[in-house]
């Protein structure tokens, strides 16, 4: 049997909200409509945006004001700082955080029933570090019974855009760096 992977693949802990589809999702459909966290998602999303936004801004004013860009970088840490707050406070609701594994492709995880083979999911991992959360549709490949946690599902992504690999892909190297700072430590 063939075992070379197509992407890379990283143990991380994250709580899962998942929600079965009874058909294909579209390309128009948003996976976060199927949750009731939704309104967090698109909160932190936004608050991306304006961070990306305000960069080269705040980058000139720490230039020209060293004080007031110092300032203005601990204000954008308040709400980050808060912005996390919120997301986890909401996460607290799908129970414990698990060991889930990880890729570009797709995703392993348990799940308390079972889900059939080819059947759509929406789903949401709520990683706890580095904390994020993000809402997605995938395939489900595979379905078996774990002996001590219901049932382990292996689910391919099915992104609705370009931004939605890059945040997997981004959060993949954050839990790798923070995993290699840990083992240091």
């Amino acid at each position: 049997m063939d075992e070379r992977r197509e992407f890379f693949r990283i143990d991380v802990k994250a709580r899962i909200d998942l929600a079965t589809l009874d058909s294909a999702p579209t390309g128009r459909q948003d996976p976060s409509q199927h949750f009731a966290q939704s309104n967090v998602l698109h909160t932190l999303a936004e608050l991306k945006k304006l961070d990306a936004d305000a960069m080269q801004a705040q980058q000139q004013v720490k230039d020209s004001d060293r004080a007031l860009g110092e300032y203005l970088n601990i204000l954008s840490r308040k709400v980050d700082i808060l912005a996390l707050y919120c997301l986890s406070s909401s996460a607290e609701a799908l129970g414990e955080p698990q060991i889930i594994t990880i890729s570009e492709g797709g995703i392993d995880f348990n799940a308390p029933h079972s889900v059939s083979s080819g059947s759509y999911i929406a789903l949401m991992p709520v990683f706890t570090s580095p904390p994020m959360a993000i809402a997605l549709y995938a395939q489900v490949v595979r379905c078996e019974p774990d002996p001590t946690n219901g049932f382990t599902i292996a689910a391919e992504f099915h992104y609705q855009n370009s931004a939605q690999r890059q945040q997997i892909s981004q959060q993949i190297m954050r839990s790798q760096m923070e995993s290699i700072r840990s083992s240091k430590a």
